[in-house]
Parts: C-alpha cells; sequence; structure tokens
C-alpha cells in the first residue's frame, strides 16, 4: 500500500538496476570479529556481562568485553539468547532467529535445499496450518515481506519478525512460530510440491548476470568445493528435492546448539527472558547432527587465470588473494589489523576511484576489501569495472594499482581521511546510541553469534578505537595490506560480453605484459581549504511563526528561501535534513528519455566549481555530510542525515550545488562509459525494467515517468542535464525541513548564512509554466517490452486508469483496495498456481498531475506462465467488483499500514520531506493529520463500489516484459 506523506512516495529516487549498476566505494568501518566455543552456561545478568567475553555463550577473551546492556544466555539444550531494551522505535520489537546453516552445508544434488527449507517454514507446522502463518501475523499488523521475512545466505539461515507492539497476542504469535520453527514444521509433500513453483519463480528473479558472475569467481577462489554456480540451486535441484530430503536437513542442522534468538525492543527484559526460557527450553534435536562444510583451501604457486563470458555483464576484472579461515582470535591484535586492512582498501578504493574520474580512463569505479567469505575463506579482493571494450587496459590499470598499493603503502593523508571518517562514524554512534533502531541492533547481535564475536556497544567500540589509533599510521596500514595480499592475488578473473580473443592465453599475455610496466610511489596530496564558506550577509528572517499541534516552525527569508523545522527527541544526535527546488521533473521535456536518471547519476559524478568530487571527499572526511540530487515530480531535491556540528558544512555544501555546479566535461566522459553499463544492467533484469518502462507506457511515451528502452540512456548528455538543471538551481524556489535533535536559533542562521544569502530565489508555491498534462495512456492493445536477461525471465502488469489524489478518502481507498488486490495475488498466484515469487498490487495517484493515477498488479513471471496469471489477475479484479471484501481481508490489508504509520510518527525520516514543504502544502499536514482516521474508516462495500468503478475490465492495460527475440 502507498503511503501518500513518505519521503519514498514524494521523491523519485534511482532505480535500484540504477544504483546497483553505480559501483559503491566501500565506507571505513571497525571490524570487531572475535571467536571461541560453545559451552552451556547459565544466563547472565547485565552487570555480570562486564568481564571479558561473553561467559553465558562460552566466548572467552582476555580483553574484549561484551556490551553490558545486553542480556546474554544460553539453555541447558545449547540455544544462545539475548536480550535487550530498546524504545527505538517506541512500542516495537524484532525478532532474529538465527541458524548456524547455509547454502554451503547442501550437497551438490540439493543445491537450494536451505533456501527451499527456509520459505517450508512458512508453510504449516505443528500447530500452524498450511497457509495460516502470514494471515496471522497480518491481523497482528505484520506486513509480509516488510516485518515478517527470512533470508539464507551462504553459511546462515536467519528469520525475522518486526513487531510493531509488544502487546501479548503480539509477542505470543511471534514466538509461537518462531517456536513452531524450531522443530515442528510438517514439511508435507503436497505442500513442498505446491511451493517448489515459488522456488522456481525466486530463482528466475534473482539469476541475473551479476550474481552469475559473483558465483563463478566464488566457485574459482575456492575449487573443487560446493562453492559456485549451482550452489544456490538450480532448475534441476530444485525440481528434485523431496519433503525427505528437507526433512533431512531439517533435523541434521536445526538444532538447538546451532540456532541463537535475538530479541529487541520496548518491553521488560526480565519477563521476556522468562517467555524464551519456557517456551524453548523442551526444544530437543532429533537424530544425529550433520556436519558444517569446510572446503580445504590449498596454496597455489601462481594466479589462476579464469574468465566468464555474459552478453549483459559489465566487463569487470578482478583480483583475489584467497586463504583459509582463521577463527579469530577475540583479541585487540586481531582488531586492530582488520582496522588496518579496512583503511587500506579504502585508501586503494579512493584512488581506482579518481583515475575512474579521468576523460581518457578505462574504468568507471573499482573498490578494494579484505573479508571473510562465508566463514570458510579469507579473501583479499580488488575490483575494476571496465568501459565496454576496454577490459585490457582495465585489468592493466587494476594491477598496477594494487601492486603499487602493495609495494609502496600509502601516503599519510590517505590514511588521515580514513581515521577521520573512522572516528567521526563511532563518535556519532555513541552520541546517537539512545536512538538506535532495534532492528540494526538484533542484525548485528545475531551475525555476531554466528561467527562467535564479542559484540561490543559503540561505546566499547569507541574506546577500542581510542586506544587503537596511534598505532593506525600509513606505515602499519602498507604493511598490514601487504599481508593480507601476501604474494599477490591467487586469482585473476576477467567478465566480459563476449568471449575473449585468445582466452585465457590472452588474458594471462595482458597481465604479464603489465607486471612489467615499473610502479612508483604515490604522490602526497594536499587538501585544499573549502572555498564555499561565505556566500554574502546572512539572510533577514521575514516570517516565523509556529504549527502547534504537529510541532513546526515555518521561517521564511527575504529571499524567498523557506525554512521548516521540527524538533525532536526520536534519535538523539540525529538530524534529517530535505531540500526540494523548483518545480522538478513536470517541466522536464516529454521526449528525452532517461534524462531524469541521467541527471541524478551525473550529480552525483560532477563536484562542485572550485571542487571536483574528489577533493570534496578529502576536504568533508571526518564530516557526517553529503552531496548530491535526484529528481522529484515537483522538485529537484537533496536530503540526507547530519549532526548538529556539522550542519552549518552541510547547508554550505547545498547552497554550493544550487550556486556553483561544475558541469565538467570529464563528467559527460565518464557518463559515457557508465551509460551503456547502466542500461545493460537494466535490460538484463525484467523485473528493475518494468519498474521503469510500465510507467513510461501507462502515460503514453512520457520520458518524464520512464523509458521503454534502457539504450536511450547513452543518448542522454551533460549538456541535456545542465539545461534541465541549470534554470531550477539557479533561481528556482527552494525549501528545506530539518527534523531532528538540534537547536533551532543554530538552525536558523546556519540556513540564513548560506541558503538565505543567495539571491532573490522564485516562489516555491508558483504553478510553473509550460507544464505538459499527463493522460493514461490511449492505447488499451496489450504491449511488449523486451528485456535482454534470460528467456525464462520476464515481468506482468494489469493496469486500470484511476485518477489523481487529492481527495484523501478515494486515494486511501484506493490504496486499501490495492492491499486487498494484492492479499489475493498473493493467495492465487504464489500460494495456489505456484507462478511467481513476489505479486505486488499498487495504486499511484498523483498529486501533481491533475486526474492522473493508475492501479497495477504485477509480478515476475515465466513467460509460459503469464497467461495463467493474467487469467488469474483478471478474474480477481472482476470478484472484486462483483463480491466485498470480507472482514479478515479488510482487517489484513489495514492494520500494518496503520501500525506502520504510527511507528512512523516518531521517525525522523518520515516526517522530513512533509516538513520541508509546511509553509507550501498545508493539504499535505491535513493528510497526515487525518490519514489514520480516513483509513479506519473505509468501509468494504466503499472498496468494492471503488473496484466496480476503477477495475473496469474495458479500460485495463495488459503489458508483458519477455525475451527480446533472436536476431
Amino acid at each position: 500500500m502507498t503511503d501518500i506523506n513518505s519521503t519514498a512516495h514524494r521523491a523519485r529516487r534511482l532505480p535500484l538496476a540504477v544504483r546497483a549498476s553505480l559501483l559503491a566505494i566501500a565506507a571505513a568501518g571497525l571490524a570487531v570479529p572475535a571467536s571461541a566455543q560453545d559451552a552451556d552456561r547459565a544466563p547472565q545478568t547485565a552487570a555480570q556481562s562486564q568481564t571479558t567475553g561473553i561467559p553465558a555463550w562460552g566466548l572467552t577473551s582476555a580483553e574484549l568485553p561484551a556490551d553490558p546492556t545486553v542480556r546474554w544466555g544460553i539453555l541447558p539444550n545449547g540455544m544462545r539468547y539475548a536480550i535487550r531494551h530498546n524504545e527505538t522505535p517506541k512500542g516495537a520489537a524484532v525478532i532474529r532467529f538465527a541458524f548456524n546453516v547455509g547454502m554451503r552445508e547442501a550437497e551438490a544434488a540439493q543445491f537450494g535445499a536451505p533456501h527451499f527449507l527456509e520459505h517450508m517454514a512458512f508453510n504449516g507446522s505443528t500447530n500452524i496450518p498450511e497457509g495460516e502463518l502470514v494471515k496471522r501475523l497480518e491481523r497482528l499488523g505484520l506486513a509480509f515481506g516488510a516485518d515478517t521475512n527470512a533470508e539464507t545466505d551462504l553459511e546462515h539461515t536467519t528469520y525475522k519478525l518486526d513487531l510493531p507492539n509488544t502487546n501479548a497476542e503480539t509477542v505470543d504469535g511471534a514466538l509461537t512460530f518462531m517456536r513452531e520453527l524450531a522443530s515442528e514444521l510438517t514439511i508435507d509433500q503436497a505442500a513442498v510440491d505446491r511451493e517448489r513453483g515459488i522456488i522456481l519463480s525466486e530463482y528466475r528473479v534473482r539469476n541475473v548476470p551479476q550474481i552469475r558472475r559473483l558465483l563463478d569467481s566464488l566457485g574459482k577462489q575456492i575449487p573443487n568445493s560446493r562453492f559456485g554456480a549451482g550452489m544456490t540451486g538450480t532448475p534441476d535441484t530444485i525440481g528434485n528435492i523431496s519433503a525427505a530430503d528437507l526433512r533431512a536437513f531439517y533435523e541434521g542442522y536445526y538444532r538447538p546448539d546451532r540456532a541463537t534468538l535475538v530479541m529487541v525492543g520496548d518491553f521488560d527484559v526480565d519477563a521476556m527472558e522468562q517467555e524464551i526460557r519456557s517456551r524453548f527450553a523442551g526444544w530437543k534435536a532429533k537424530g544425529p547432527a550433520k556436519e558444517l562444510y569446510t572446503p580445504a583451501i590449498a596454496p597455489v604457486a601462481k594466479p589462476v587465470v579464469a574468465t566468464f563470458t555474459d552478453p549483459s555483464i559489465p566487463e569487470i576484472i578482478e583480483f583475489s588473494r584467497v586463504a583459509g579461515y582463521q577463527v579469530p582470535a577475540n583479541s585487540v591484535e586481531e582488531q586492530r589489523r582488520a582496522t588496518l586492512e579496512a583503511i587500506a582498501s579504502v585508501a586503494l578504493s579512493n584512488r581506482l576511484a579518481t583515475l575512474s574520474r579521468s576523460a581518457d580512463s578505462p574504468i568507471i569505479g573499482g573498490q578494494a576489501m579484505v573479508q571473510d567469505v562465508a566463514r570458510t575463506a579469507r579473501t583479499a579482493t580488488a575490483i575494476v569495472v571496465a568501459k565496454e571494450g576496454q577490459w585490457q587496459p582495465a585489468l592493466a590499470i587494476g594491477e598496477q594499482e594494487l601492486r603499487r598499493a602493495i609495494q609502496f603503502g600509502f601516503t599519510e593523508a590517505e590514511i588521515a581521511e580514513s581515521r577521520a571518517n573512522i572516528r567521526t562514524a563511532l563518535e556519532n554512534a555513541v552520541a546517537q546510541e539512545a536512538g538506535r533502531r532495534s532492528g540494526a541492533i538484533a542484525d548485528q547481535i545475531a551475525t555476531a553469534s554466528l561467527s562467535n564475536s564479542v559484540y561490543l556497544s559503540p561505546a566499547q567500540t569507541l574506546a577500542l578505537y581510542n586506544a587503537l589509533e596511534p598505532t593506525l599510521t600509513a606505515e602499519e596500514a602498507g604493511k598490514a595490506f601487504r599481508a593480507a595480499w601476501n604474494g599477490g592475488p591467487t586469482l585473476v578473473h576477467v567478465a566480459t560480453k563476449q568471449e575473449v580473443g585468445g582466452g585465457i592465453a590472452a588474458v594471462e599475455s595482458a597481465l604479464a605484459t603489465s607486471t612489467q610496466v615499473a610502479v612508483t610511489a604515490p604522490v602526497e596530496q594536499a587538501t585544499k581549504a573549502f572555498a564555499y564558506d561565505d556566500f554574502g550577509p546572512a539572510g533577514k528572517v521575514v516570517s516565523d511563526t509556529s504549527i502547534a499541534d504537529l510541532g513546526i516552525r515555518s521561517v521564511r527569508f527575504a529571499n524567498g528561501v523557506q525554512l521548516n523545522l521540527k524538533k525532536t527527541a526520536f534519535e538523539p544526535g540525529k538530524i534529517a535534513w530535505y531540500a526540494k527546488v523548483g518545480p522538478g521533473a513536470q517541466v522536464f521535456p516529454a521526449d528525452k528519455p532517461g534524462l531524469t536518471v541521467a541527471s541524478q547519476v551525473l550529480t552525483s559524478l560532477n563536484g562542485l566549481g572550485k571542487h571536483d568530487v574528489d577533493e570534496l571527499r578529502r576536504i568533508t572526511a571526518g564530516r557526517q555530510v553529503g552531496v548530491g540530487l535526484a529528481v522529484d515530480t515537483d522538485g529537484i531535491v537533496a536530503s540526507g542525515a547530519t549532526t548538529s556540528a556539522d550542519l552549518d558544512l552541510q547547508m554550505k555544501l547545498l547552497a554550493a550545488q544550487l550556486t556553483d555546479p561544475a558541469y565538467d566535461p570529464a563528467t559527460q566522459a565518464q557518463w559515457a562509459g557508465i551509460a551503456p553499463v547502466v542500461a545493460k544492467n537494466i535490460a538484463s533484469n525484467p523485473s528493475q525494467l518494468a519498474s521503469i518502462a510500465v510507467p513510461f507506457k501507462l502515460t503514453g511515451g512520457d520520458a518524464r515517468f520512464g523509458f521503454g528502452n534502457p539504450e536511450d540512456l547513452t543518448a542522454r548528455s551533460l549538456d541535456e542535464v545542465k539545461a534541465a538543471l541549470a534554470p531550477q538551481l539557479a533561481s528556482g524556489g527552494v525549501e528545506i525541513g530539518l527534523v531532528g535533535d538540534f537547536d533551532e536559533a543554530a538552525a536558523i542562521a546556519a540556513v540564513a548564512q548560506t541558503l538565505g544569502a543567495v539571491p532573490r530565489r522564485g516562489d516555491p508555491a508558483a504553478n510553473p509554466a509550460g507544464v505538459k498534462a499527463v493522460t493514461f495512456t490511449a492505447d488499451r492493445t496489450p504491449q511488449t517490452i523486451y528485456h535482454g536477461g534470460s528467456a525464462d525471465q520476464g515481468a506482468i502488469a494489469l493496469a486500470w486508469p484511476t485518477t489523481d489524489g487529492k481527495n484523501l478518502k478515494d486515494s486511501l481507498t484506493r490504496d486499501l483496495l490495492a492491499g486487498v488486490m494484492g492479499l489475493r495475488l498473493i493467495d492465487v498466484v504464489r500460494e495456489e498456481l505456484g507462478a511467481t515469487y513476489t505479486p505486488n498490487a499498487q495504486s499511484v495517484d498523483s498529486l501533481t498531475y491533475k486526474g492522473f493515477g493508475y492501479l497495477t498488479a504485477s509480478a515476475p513471471a515465466d513467460p509460459a506462465s503469464m497467461d495463467e496469471v493474467a487469467a488469474a489477475v483478471r478474474k480477481i479484479a472482476a470478484d472484486l467488483r462483483t463480491n466485498p471484501p470480507t472482514a479478515d481481508e479488510m482487517l489484513r490489508a489495514r492494520k500494518p499500514t496503520l501500525e506502520r504509520w504510527q511507528r512512523q510518527e516518531r521517525e525522523n525520516n518520515s516526517w522530513v520531506a512533509l516538513v520541508s514543504e509546511a509553509q507550501t502544502r498545508s493539504d499535505l499536514l491535513d493528510r497526515r493529520r487525518n490519514r489514520a482516521r480516513v483509513l479506519e474508516g473505509i468501509t468494504a462495500a466503499e472498496i468494492k463500489a471503488a473496484a466496480q468503478r476503477y477495475l473496469d475490465p474495458a479500460k485495463s492495460v495488459e503489458l508483458r516484459v519477455l525475451p527480446k527475440p533472436a536476431g
């Protein structure tokens, strides 16, 4: 169900496929691994856990004390538990049930069984009939997917529930499920057969080139093992897995001594511990335990050279050094080594990013890291992503930069930059600890248990870093990096769209040629002074009013800039900010598909007139600030999070983005390399392509809403982006919202000296001229979009025109109609037909374009099943027009939304976009005030009436994303 007031709904962000295509450079972080053996210990109180290690879990350490705010315990059967009181979000809680078993534990004939078993946990147990679990949780306010989920990784399986409240009924329902999955799964053969189609659908959705490349590389890093292309499951292995196979796997691995239950939330810890002990103490393992999989890692005399070919893959060159996994020593020295490795890897990543920005560079990005892989191997990795057809020069850059780092290490400035970022992150974590989200805490504790790590609090982590920092020098970082890469790479893996001419020999030759090129020591880079400290006399406040019931203060400056503030204690130490400039995408040309995406990518690469991106990175080291723009329907948007200490700098950066964007020609050269990669990635993923192409088709090919052919991205240019953005950034109306923990007078002063000081801006409330109207497509014939992925992949959508979102009750009625339809899609298309993994229904209604809206039912689907899926969707729509939803459907569709809204009342990010428009959109404030009351009042009869009005079969449009025909 859509949320009309959420930031996600109000602002258009880069499509997932686009974001995944842009190689993210990892930020430095302090790893805290540790290890020891399991032991049967009594539960431990927070006061007792001041000792080092975690005695209750049998984790010993001479130096590292566990977080004293966590109640650590272990049952006589060996099941670990951890409990912590936390009030973010208020009144809610989370549960994580983690099992030390993952994809690697399945033998070749049963690849995919761990994931299949994860699905079966939701499909029947001794006390919860098949098909009933998700419905029970929905009645309690947990949305399927968002609040009820699970994940199976290479070495673990974790079940996740986010409880909207800690009422006795909700806690009982959640713990009942967790206890049932521990030992009571029925794993009925008929249920297995029904679920098989869903597993196959998920396999097709996830079988994208990037995952195939990753698995291929993993298999060649750890040869002669279960690691590799098929380990997550294949159609053959998934098709042959039986209930008996899953039962054997379940009993062999789902055992109390391999399980950890974590609960974090707003509850009484003593009472929750008693609940856990009373429910799980009787859990007993059945039959003999199966061994965890640990392959041997054999040393190699020289690098193994391997290739991978896929027509949709970016050209990626990966250098890896693989060594055997070492059980952590759980010591301070180990933390020092891990920190030095992280600092050094970030320094190399930054070098690669800098090289990618030159106009003639053969690469578009790069990244380095040192990490444990699935508690099976220790890997050092360096990756470069090449421009199309340039794998050879890209390989040379990767090899030479890696060799330069190994041979000469790093400059003091490079290491100081990473140290500053680590320190700021750790200090902010301490300052913001009271606002840490329960889900993040629980995830970290569960991960620590799986790896037998001692979990540290933010204060403990900072104290450890303070002790280590004097030793974190450039010289020591170089030593740690050389040790991690001891002897250089053991694998060079080259991924290309077409087979490399000359095969392995050609790669070996290119590698040999590169190694003959001498490298020199890096040059120390001086950090320039920030050039945007003065924007002129501070802006004068001409209006200062309050909206008492919502706690919003509205300030207007003489130049027209509008500032809206909401001071909260929801997340201590944090400030969410959101700025909207100009009319946004509504005044973009409707005939330049891909321009909105190009604008967002290019502004992230572009820098400022007086500082390029690398200079900005160095200048802002140790500061919680950011740059970059997104394109919303009704504004150019910048948003992020900062602190009171960094708010001044953040506002200066924002003002500089408006007044002095670079539009550097080198950025166009970067885009020329990036655009084809992004286009191929989108084209190869039918679901992502559908998310961009369906709105484009439904608006009759309006480029402001997407594009139908990803290749259109390559036609966009920096000049076009400048033409679209420059007028808005130069004179468009400016609205900014600040929500969080700040001093109001200081915040107003920070904006007055920056945005308030720039030349006169337009009126944010003015209606822009020349906006082209948007209407639902008049073409009702079936429409086809072609993707470049696998032949068994696809997506289907049926859409009906509705109207805009101006009327709150009508808008929420359509949302609720979509919610009910979504429940039926899951029941029918997913569970009964097994035809798809993630069916979805959504109502989209514009608050910008008069009369425009639509409702869609969509799903990823094998082309062979699309007729069946389409028929099922049409039947569901017809039934909704004939019969009102049941009371149970109304409850399950409505309650998760109401619970989510209630949580959002205490979340900065759920307020900030709304707050930013407090002076120009009082209607949005009224919607926020009234949305829960209105949603609660909608009746089943009104849902039926909306279905009769909008789900007219004669007005529907069917769209299919199908494999591109050969030739």
